[in-house]
């Protein structure tokens, strides 16, 4: 990665020791990635290293290098390139031009902070004191790059068709952490100005300009001489203002509060604007502009990148189940990737299911170049020449399969330990995809993980009792390479009742409904008592 421009979060010169961290070698393991990433913004090239070989998704493949230490192998870089629809590209294109419409649009909207005086100032006459913050550095709108990781430790599973591993996902962590404004640092440069604007008599002659009071106990000017900085032509540069609310610290440690609250009396209220020419953004990945206030971010150096786990599905040779599934993650619609709070009901099901997200995030389909696969070393690793024999052999380059990158959502579901709620749960994974207008295909077991705990808490929240645990469980439906989508609603509803979608996820977690019947079943049923009644008659 030497031949990274400077600028580029992926230079070696952003990673101080002890970074970067072998891969799979880290004692604290990367965090989960459950966070969707808009399509817009997924990598547009990925280099993916693999010393293991795994991407020939080989079964014939020498194992024997299985457990040797990632360092001990052979460097191996292949390039990777984002490989979408042409649907989805013309609405990535869309969502970047939309993106860079809405970011020239906040560049046109000046914030500021409003501070409120305490009941204590408010009672010597002070005024309330506004800063106008310097513009907020724009948001990603492209990434170009992120650097994926693989290894044997890291499987997951194998099928007739694929496999999965677990991999590290290196990306900006701008990608997820915009700048931000420290309040105290905001408070700090406001006060250190007011009390120059004290000293030098300016302040008394803006309270006596606003007709305000002066309490004898102010402070008394010394008579130094103090040149107010001059703000930037607002009226040229900005649409319109946003005020933002500070509520006074109750404590001189801690930072003043936001709130949203406006009362009759800050209306009344002298209000004095104060421009601090020292303001300035705190980005995650410059940690030069962060502050002594985040002690825990500004103790040490950090790199400009985070690593986190995903699953990595990769397919045999001369298969299409993984393109047709990738083709499906385009075109599921959103809310099959939202949480959803509350409950909801699901027919034939009788009682009310969660609607946590239906399917894993997507995080890309990527494609090998294999003109430019390369082999270089990403590490100080003890690596070997290439053996005479391989750097002889000529022909086709070896097969790369193609990636599709998903959230990682656990394991393959053990319906036989679960409750029945959970498995209610379950079965109403199908039948909202079924309800949605798509087929599934292959209603099983394997394609329903669970993981311990729900997406929308906090990790650390996930780490419960045991017994807590029972009841804290989120589900996710996998496995789309068979799947389609039916526009027609009549046939759709032909094919879903003559695939028996519906009572297969219901039998599948051995709950049945008296409410539920085939069609054909109903009308044997209403024939049977018709007939019954006749007799009775």
């Amino acid at each position: 990665m030497s031949d990274r421009p400077l600028s580029s979060p992926f230079h070696p010169s952003h990673y101080p020791p002890p970074w970067p961290f072998v891969p799979f070698a880290n004692p604290c393991p990367p965090v989960l990635l459950q966070e969707r990433i808009p399509a817009h913004l997924l990598p547009k090239t990925l280099y993916v290293h693999g010393p293991y070989s795994l991407l020939h998704v080989d079964s014939s493949r020498e194992t024997k290098d299985d457990k040797t230490p990632w360092t001990h192998m052979r460097p191996r870089v292949y390039l990777y390139e984002l490989g979408l629809e042409s649907s989805t590209l013309k609405a990535i294109e869309e969502s970047e031009k939309k993106a860079e419409e809405n970011e020239r649009r906040k560049k046109r909207i000046l914030n500021v902070y409003r501070f409120l005086p305490t009941e204590e100032e408010r009672a010597r006459g002070e005024p309330a004191y506004e800063v106008a913050l310097p513009t907020k550095p724009s948001a990603l709108t492209r990434v170009e790059e992120a650097h994926l990781y693989l290894s044997p430790a890291g499987m997951l599973g194998e099928g007739n068709h694929s496999m999965v591993y677990k991999a590290e996902w290196e990306l900006p962590p701008d990608l997820f952490v915009g700048p931000w404004m420290c309040h105290t640092c905001v408070h700090t440069q406001l006060m250190m100005q007011v009390q120059l604007l004290k000293w030098s008599g300016r302040w008394h002659e803006m309270m006596e300009q606003a007709g305000c009071k002066i309490s004898p106990d102010a402070e008394k000017p010394d008579g130094i001489k103090y040149e107010m900085p001059v703000p930037p032509d607002t009226n040229e540069e900005f649409d319109m203002e946003r005020i933002i609310l500070l509520k006074p610290p109750s404590d001189s440690k801690h930072a003043p509060s936001s709130t949203s609250t406006s009362t009759t009396d800050n209306k009344e209220l002298t209000v004095f604007r104060v421009y601090c020419p020292d303001l300035r953004w705190q980005t995650p990945v410059d940690p030069s502009s962060r502050c002594s206030h985040f002690r825990y971010c500004a103790k040490y150096a950090v790199p400009r990148t985070s690593v986190f786990q995903v699953a990595a599905k990769l397919s045999i040779q001369h298969d299409t189940h993984l393109a047709r599934e990738a083709r499906s993650y385009q075109e599921f619609p959103d809310h099959f990737f939202q949480h959803w709070s509350g409950y909801n009901l699901i027919r034939p099901i009788h009682n009310p299911v969660p609607l946590h997200a239906l399917v894993p995030q997507f995080y890309g389909y990527y494609e090998p170049v294999e003109e430019e696969t390369t082999e270089a070393p990403t590490e100080a690793a003890d690596t070997d020449e290439v053996p005479a024999e391989e750097a002889s052999q000529k022909g086709p380059p070896p097969y790369l399969s193609p990636i599709l990158l998903l959230e990682h959502c656990g394991q393959p579901v053990d319906l036989s330990c679960l409750s029945e709620d959970d498995r209610e749960e379950c079965a109403s994974l199908c039948l909202r995809f079924n309800n949605a207008g798509w087929l599934h295909e292959s209603i099983a077991e394997r394609n329903v993980l669970v993981q311990p705990g729900l997406p929308t808490q906090w990790p650390i929240e996930r780490n419960v009792s045991e017994s807590d645990r029972e009841t804290k469980k989120s589900f996710r439906l996998i496995d789309f390479g068979r799947s389609r989508k039916i526009s027609s609603p009549a046939a759709w509803e032909t094919l879903r009742i003559g695939k028996g979608e519906t009572e297969t996820a219901l039998k599948m977690v051995k709950i049945m409904h008296g409410a539920f019947y085939r069609i054909r079943d109903v009308q044997v049923h209403i024939i049977c008592r018709s007939r019954l009644l006749a007799v009775h008659a």
